[in-house]
């Protein structure tokens, strides 16, 4: 019987140990890929909720190139500059197609032919606005879920500081067009507030794009500049840059598949921090109801954030 020589058992092992520390070496390589760089800030890190809101829109951006047509939100039978009212619909090849709180802004006003100085729903009767525009004076479409649109016109509004108004709609809307919740007024805890604090947010324009939004959280207002990006997010070719006109229209972030109201356009670079003013608003809620006799009190719905670890 013929036995393997000392000198090719050394090389069968060699070779086995060298299969086994290249399959560490992989599995290593994989699990360094799917943790954050070094560098990363702690309340970036997988797990947080600032990853959250940035993979969140990733995923949703993927084999996308951030163009128009993946950016606005909905399409007319003719343009949305002359006639957006006429056969509206939810687009299918817009990138958020199909998460929740689409409708609580409405597509436009019954005399403008553009998308300037929207309102966004915070209940469903009750909705936030910038002081420096008037859309109480304007008769509001919603396109709702099913593609069908419901008017409303505002009763009254009251400003409560910070370029934040807030104002009564003469009906209730329905369920099918829905409202926003709110950033809470722990948001603090649960997302980064020194050294890089921007997260991974979502602002609106005047010709109803959706575009990436990277924000700072930085105290009574939340600042963005279309030419930062945040930790794992979106690339700045998904921004867009505020101009005139796109005053009063919303920032949020998208947790999940819900949006999740926290300012509106008031400068450029920036907007009220919701968050900090949620007493305010809902002071005026309620005095709204109030005055103009409603059977309900709405008060502003705070999105939970307890399913992310805190961070500070």
């Amino acid at each position: 019987m013929n036995l393997p020589s000392p000198a090719l058992g050394l090389r069968i092992g060699m070779i086995e140990r060298s299969r086994l520390w290249l399959a560490a070496g992989v599995a290593l390589i994989f699990v360094l890929q799917t943790q954050a760089a070094p560098n990363a800030p702690t309340g970036t890190q997988p797990g947080t909720l600032a990853y959250h809101l940035a993979t969140n829109l990733t995923a949703r951006a993927e084999g996308r190139s951030g163009d128009a047509r993946d950016l606005v939100e909905f399409h007319a039978l003719l343009s949305i500059d002359v006639d957006r009212f006429f056969r509206p619909a939810w687009s299918q090849a817009f990138w958020l197609n199909g998460v929740h709180g689409l409708s609580a802004t409405p597509i436009g006003f019954s005399n403008q032919m553009n998308g300037q100085g929207l309102l966004t729903m915070v209940s469903p009767r009750h909705y936030l606005c910038a002081t420096h525009m008037h859309p109480e004076n304007l008769l509001a479409g919603f396109l709702d879920a099913d593609n069908v649109l419901h008017w409303r016109k505002t009763l009254q509004r009251v400003d409560v500081g910070n370029d934040t108004s807030v104002g009564l709609l003469d009906a209730d809307l329905p369920p099918s067009v829905g409202f926003l919740p709110v950033l809470p007024d722990d948001y603090t805890n649960y997302l980064p507030t020194t050294g890089n604090r921007l997260v991974q947010g979502i602002g609106m324009n005047q010709n109803m794009l959706l575009f990436g939004q990277a924000m700072n959280f930085s105290g009574a207002f939340i600042t963005w500049n279309s030419r930062d990006s945040v930790p794992f997010g979106l690339t700045t070719n998904w921004n867009v840059t505020i101009r005139g006109g796109d005053s009063s229209n919303p920032n949020m972030l998208l947790i999940g598949d819900q949006l999740v109201l926290v300012s509106h356009n008031y400068f450029v670079g920036g907007g009220p921090n919701y968050a900090r003013q949620i007493p305010a608003i809902n002071q005026a809620m309620h005095l709204l109801s109030t005055n103009n006799h409603c059977r309900t009190d709405y008060q502003l719905t705070q999105f939970s954030l307890t399913n992310w670890p805190v961070i500070h």
